[in-house]
């Protein structure tokens, strides 16, 4: 039975981990890397 709590708490601390990445407002020194690497992809992932 242990191993079931276990488990359940695995799997709740990883989708909490993914909703705070994916919801929550990221801190500067990730967003800002983000946003410069979405900027020179974008041109390659227009062209047709």
């Amino acid at each position: 039975m242990i191993y079931g709590f276990a488990y359940l708490g695995m799997v709740l601390g990883i989708s909490a981990f993914w909703v705070v990445l994916a919801v929550l407002k990221k801190p500067e020194f990730i967003e800002k890397p983000l946003e410069e690497l979405k900027n020179k992809i974008r041109p390659f992932l227009n062209s047709k």
